[in-house]
């Protein structure tokens, strides 16, 4: 009798064992269905709250670009983007910038298709631009002449606000947020691996 207690309980022991490890299971495939953030925008939100880090700096709140930017050609699927913008002209600090984004662009190999660089020169300053020779030596560049109004109004109020002096990136989602900015003292590797991870885990449309 001793005998067949001792198994019952065993069993039991067993059994809580097993549902135990049945809730453990299923509670994290929920709390992952939860969590998985559903827009890019969501994602960096996340990022931020659990203190993963960016060699860039965060816009918040994001910012549409959506009215400077959807007028472009687009094709088949949505890009990432990394828009320039900011400086008088395309002085050497705006070339320089362009140039780092060339060479990012290109060291990004298979992904570079998934992403599209763009100029937002200020249409008052087009006169103080080549742009045949600036299409000469970027020929993907898309440059999309701006009122520099439009764009303060649209970064007034967030962390991304400043006086336009000299030329800024902007990381841009597909659906036109910007969610990054760097400045010239930025390494432009940092561009680089925050694109490589920016590509890596959204979706591929």
């Amino acid at each position: 009798m001793t005998e067949q207690t001792e198994i019952t309980a065993a069993q039991r022991s067993f059994q809580y064992q097993i549902w135990l490890m049945l809730v453990i299971v299923f509670g994290v495939i929920l709390a992952g269905f939860l969590m998985v953030p559903k827009t890019e925008e969501q994602r960096i939100a996340m990022m931020e709250r659990m203190g993963t880090t960016n060699q860039g700096e965060i816009i918040s709140p994001t910012v549409d670009m959506g009215q400077l930017l959807a007028s472009l050609p687009q094709g088949e699927a949505p890009k990432w983007k990394v828009v320039a913008a900011g400086g008088e002209g395309c002085n050497q600090g705006c070339q320089d910038v362009l140039v780092n984004s060339r060479q990012i662009h290109m060291l990004l190999g298979k992904s570079s298709g998934r992403l599209e660089r763009i100029y937002l020169p200020d249409a008052a300053s087009l006169e103080l631009i080549d742009l045949e020779e600036l299409q000469a030596v970027h020929p993907y560049l898309r440059v999309q002449p701006i009122e520099s109004s439009s764009l303060t109004e649209l970064l007034q109020g967030t962390s991304a606000d400043w006086d336009m002096l000299d030329t800024r990136y902007f990381v841009v989602t597909p659906d036109y947020q910007a969610v990054l900015y760097y400045t010239q003292q930025h390494d432009g590797g940092g561009l680089l691996e925050d694109l490589k991870h920016l590509l890596k885990y959204s979706p591929n449309r």
